[in-house]
């Protein structure tokens, strides 16, 4: 039986149960086709990203005799209580997770009053995250990272004092104050420390946040930096 596990709770818990595999969509590439007068084809614009997408799943639960409206108002509640995007795993892909929301609507057929059935249609962001790109890779001195996904955007605690510069492969990020550890967040585009705002600390190469692009990523630093912490965040489509 296949469980859905949706922000945070599975499906079991509400008698959810999936009837069939569920298909594998994806996204698809964000572009821009133009025609231009007496060229053959379009010319086309990538922007680099990708478009949600939705996830189907063929789901029915049991109710017991006349209980089907109470039954399908608990499903409803866990669809539908929480707001904007939320973590989405399922059995079927263990060693991923998605984000997605649920807009509805929750129709939900009532077989013989014995039991509900329905289409539940997630809106998921295009990535698939790995599940272990959420666990800390701690360096203490030079090592290269390999990427087997797409670029990732990590989030990256730097441990040390006074000024330091750590490098990732050609990249390069300097820190001009680090009072025990700051947090450089690539995905937020963010320097912090706990509550306290450290951007005007940071300065970057082309004023590019760091990047774990695929392949190999060297990594080292200098200065007053003892140590980094590196959350990969690694994902696919």
């Amino acid at each position: 039986m296949g469980v859905i596990i949706w922000a945070g709770v599975p499906s079991t818990s509400v008698g959810v149960v999936i009837e069939r595999y569920p298909a594998q969509p994806g996204p698809s590439r964000r572009l821009e086709a133009i025609q231009v007068p007496g060229r053959n084809g379009d010319l086309l614009i990538d922007q680099g990203a990708w478009d949600n997408y939705g996830q189907d799943y063929e789901v029915y639960f049991r109710a017991g005799a006349g209980h089907t409206p109470e039954a399908a108002r608990i499903v409803r509640a866990w669809l539908m209580r929480p707001q904007g995007y939320q973590r989405l795993e399922d059995s079927y892909d263990p060693d991923f997770y998605r984000m997605a929301y649920y807009q509805g609507p929750a129709d939900i057929e009532n077989a013989a009053h014995l039991f509900g059935r329905m289409t539940i249609t997630f809106t998921c962001k295009p990535q698939r995250w790995r599940k272990d790109g959420e666990q800390p890779i701690s360096l203490t001195g030079p090592k290269t990272i390999y990427n087997d996904l797409f670029p990732a955007l990590p989030k990256i605690r730097v441990y040390g004092s006074g000024a330091g510069t750590f490098y990732i492969g050609s990249q390069w990020a300097e820190i001009s104050d680090i009072d025990g550890y700051v947090d450089i967040d690539s995905e937020l585009q963010d320097a912090y420390k706990d509550t306290i705002n450290k951007n005007a600390t940071l300065t970057l190469k082309d004023q590019n946040f760091p990047t774990l692009e695929a392949g190999e990523n060297s990594i080292r630093w200098d200065g007053g930096i003892t140590r980094l912490e590196i959350i990969p965040r690694w994902w696919t489509i």
